[in-house]
Formats: structure tokens, sequence, C-alpha cells
């Protein structure tokens, strides 16, 4: 009987500890068990540069692509009205769409969102300044990811290149479109996924296509093809890079050292990948439960990469730097657990801190942190915006939270300090798209409408 129960015990901690073993291979274990740690010498370096604020583009230049025209999370230079304590914004038009994630791109006096009507996804053309219809483009598309519950439409945003229009769909169509007198003509396709053999992500493809010179950089995980450029004109595949997991993240595109280098956030690590070749310099694992990394890198002064994730993942600074023709990543700290952890929303940077959503266990709310430590700010919290999506106006914040509120917050992280909030703008629980603020007309859309509101002085 012992001998039995010793072959027993022996046999299931055997058993357990395979198991361990097994699960400690996922990246996402491994990420999890990672410590918080801090590079003192980078840290100091870091703490003893300028750190300049991001710059707004031109109001000329409108809002051509996710987040901006500099993928900053911006809006760019204009005035705009900001005592809605006083007289809230002002409903300007609305215009029925289907479902979708996916935020507005203006530019020229167009607006330009995606979304689902039945067996079909779309991309719309609305005019900016009355919300009528210019033209819509529709195609047959599959289901935007394995859970039903979610896939009610395309998540990535349009972007816009003189007569051109760039888009990824939620099931992973990439569609160029040429536009001229009022319509919209296909000029080339490619169905990601079953091209670069890349899985259909839990909650749908989400990333929005970059394009940089001649390139049309997306990100669709596949094998041997984590990232893919293709040739803007004729859409022949110019290099594949990497073989990470998808996430739900976008490519941005940064100067390091005077060397262009394209950031891809992908389900397990952040890559530097050289547009020239599509070399991946370097990487900085980041394996998240889920595949889970979800919020655009912050790029600040063309050197410093922030990058944070949900579920339990918290958030880390990397040094950007150019070493012969290759971009290495320095981590300066990397903070776990309980810190700070971007969900779906991406934070903005103003004066040297970071304005973000905690998505955090039991937060879950507007936060402000230093930029260099990744530290919270004491008492610049606010748990009520709950979930919700940033853009950077002026000195100010704009806020637009799943449950439908829009928001007007002062971005001084010195004190909290909220100018107005009028509940329910929007309809539905999961309002995940990002403001839109171009020449003092704001754009917000859900499942089922686009809103512009006047705030112009």
């Amino acid at each position: 009987m012992k001998a039995r129960a010793v072959v027993l015990v022996v046999g299931i901690t055997t058993i357990l500890g395979l198991g361990g073993f097994i699960a400690y291979q996922s990246p996402w274990v491994r990420s999890l068990l990672a410590r918080s740690s801090v590079d003192p010498v980078e840290l100091e370096r870091g703490m003893n540069a300028p750190q300049r604020n991001h710059q707004a583009a031109d109001a000329a230049t409108g809002s051509p692509q996710w987040r901006g025209a500099s993928r900053s999370g911006v809006a760019p230079v204009g005035s705009f009205r900001t005592d809605w304590d006083k007289k809230k914004p002002k409903e300007l038009w609305r215009q029925p769409i289907g479902g979708g994630y996916g935020s507005c791109a203006v530019v020229g006096g167009k607006l330009y969102v995606q979304d689902r009507q039945g067996s079909t996804e779309r991309v719309v053309c609305l005019d900016a300044e009355t919300g009528k219809s210019v033209w819509d483009y529709a195609y047959e598309a599959g289901q935007a990811g394995n859970d039903s519950t979610y896939a009610i439409g395309p998540r990535a945003t349009p972007t816009v290149i003189g007569n051109t229009v760039y888009a990824v769909g939620g099931s992973g169509k990439l569609l160029v479109l040429d536009v001229e007198n009022s319509a919209a003509k296909l000029k080339w396709e490619h169905d990601l996924l079953p091209e670069f053999q890349a899985p259909m992500p839990q909650w749908g493809v989400a990333c929005s296509p970059l394009v940089l010179g001649d390139l049309v950089i997306v990100m669709p995980g596949g094998k041997n093809a984590a990232v893919v450029a293709f040739d803007k004109n004729s859409g022949e595949v110019k290099w594949r890079a990497g073989s990470n997991p998808p996430g739900y993240s976008s490519p941005i595109a940064a100067n390091i050292g005077g060397q262009a280098t394209v950031f891809a956030f992908l389900g397990d690590a952040l890559l530097a990948v050289r547009p020239t070749d599509g070399a991946v310099t370097d990487s900085f694992n980041w394996g998240t439960r889920f595949s889970g990394n979800i919020a655009t890198p912050v790029v600040v002064d063309d050197e410093y990469v922030f990058i944070s994730s949900a579920y339990e993942m918290g958030c880390a600074l990397l040094r950007a730097e150019k070493r012969g023709d290759e971009v290495k990543l320095v981590k300066v700290y990397e903070n776990r657990g309980r810190a700070f952890q971007s969900h779906h929303a991406t934070s903005v940077f103003k004066d040297k801190h970071l304005f973000g959503v905690d998505g955090t266990r039991g937060a879950r709310g507007l936060t402000c942190i230093e930029f260099m430590t990744g530290k919270t700010v004491p008492d610049w919290e606010w748990a009520e915006s709950g979930q919700a999506s940033v853009i950077l106006a002026g000195d100010h914040l704009i806020l637009q939270t799943e449950r439908g509120d829009l928001c007007l917050v002062e971005a001084n992280p010195k004190e909290f300090n909220l100018i107005a909030k009028i509940p329910k703008v929007l309809s539905g629980n999961n309002n995940w798209a990002t403001p839109t603020l171009v020449n003092g007309l704001l754009y917000v859309r859900d499942e089922q409408k686009v809103l512009c509101f006047d705030v112009r002085p």
C-alpha cells in the first residue's frame, strides 16, 4: 500500500509538474510571472532629457487616419469651444450606419468610416459638414472574429491619402479604393488571413493600415508574415516580417536617429521593423493573455516607445536607439501587475505625462501617469469614466465612454478637473471608437449612427 501511495504521489507530482512546465511555455504565462524592473541608468537619462509634446498637424491636414495625422491621438490645430458646462455641444447632424468599432477619418471635407450591413461590410464616405452620403463601397465579408457577441462589424479606421482610401475589414479584407466623381472603385485587395496563413483573432482583425512612402503596412499575424508591406500602387507584396500571433493594435512609424522604423505591437511582442526591407531589427517580448495587445504604441520624441496592456499585464517604456543600420530597444522600465494597464484605449502624451484609461481590475477609469516612470499621479483619477477612448485637443481631453457619454477634462497633470459630462450621447454599451475633432466639429459613432457636434467658437 505504501509503495502504491508513493507511486501515486510521484505520478500526480509529475503530471502537475509537466502541466506547469507546459503552461510556462505560453508567452503570456511567462510574461505574467515576470517581475517589475527598472534600469536606473536609463531612468536617469530619461528624467534629465527634455520631452517635447507631440505637435498637432495643421487643421487643413485633418485627421486622415487612425488617431490623426501622426497617430498620436492629437487633434489638429484649430480653435474649439470648451465651455461645455455652460453650453453643451450642439448636434449638427446624425447619419445612420451599421455596426462596427472603428473610428472616423476626416479630411478634405469628407468623413470616412466602416460598418457592417447584413453579410456585407462597407467603407462609407459622408460629407463632413452635412452628414449626407457621398458614396459607399460594399463587399461580402465573413464574421469579424470567433466571438459572435462582439462580431458586429469592422474595427479599423480607414487611411486616406489624396483620392485613395485604404481599409481593413473585421474579417481581414484589405481594400484599396480609388475615388473619382463621388464614386469608389476597387484598385486592389488582399484577403489577409488565408493568404498569409494567419489565424482569425478571437475578436476580429483590428489593425488600421499604415501608409509609409510607397508602402501599405498591416499586421496579419501569420507564419513568417506577422507584418506585411504592399506596394501602395500595385498591391504587390514587398516584404514579410516576423512570425508572431496577431494582436489588435495598429503599426506606427518613427524616425529613430534619422532611420525610419515601424513599431508593430503583435500578440506576444513589440517588433522594430526596418521598412526598406522588412528586417526585424529588434523585439521586446510582451505575451499577453488572449493575445490582448490592443493599444497602439505611444512614441515620444522619435526615441521613447510606451506599450501597455490589460489582463494583468501592465506597462513598459523602451528607448529606441539606432546602431548602425539597425534600431534596438533598450528597456527603461517594466511595471507589472497592478500597474497602469491600457485595455482597448490608447493614451495621449502631454507635459511629460500620459493620460489614459486604466484597465486594472477595480480601477478602469481615466488616469494620469508619469511618462518616464509609469507611476500613477496621486489623486489624479476618474473611475466614473469607466472604459473610454481619449484624444488630446489643445489643453483638454475629449472622452467617449463605452456607455456613450461625451466628456471634456482638462489635460493638467497637476490637478484633475472635469469640465463637462454629457450623458448617453451614444446608444449601446460597447462604444469603443475614438472621437475625431477637426475644424471645431466633433465626430463620434456607435453601432447605429455617426454624430457630428458643433463646438466651433
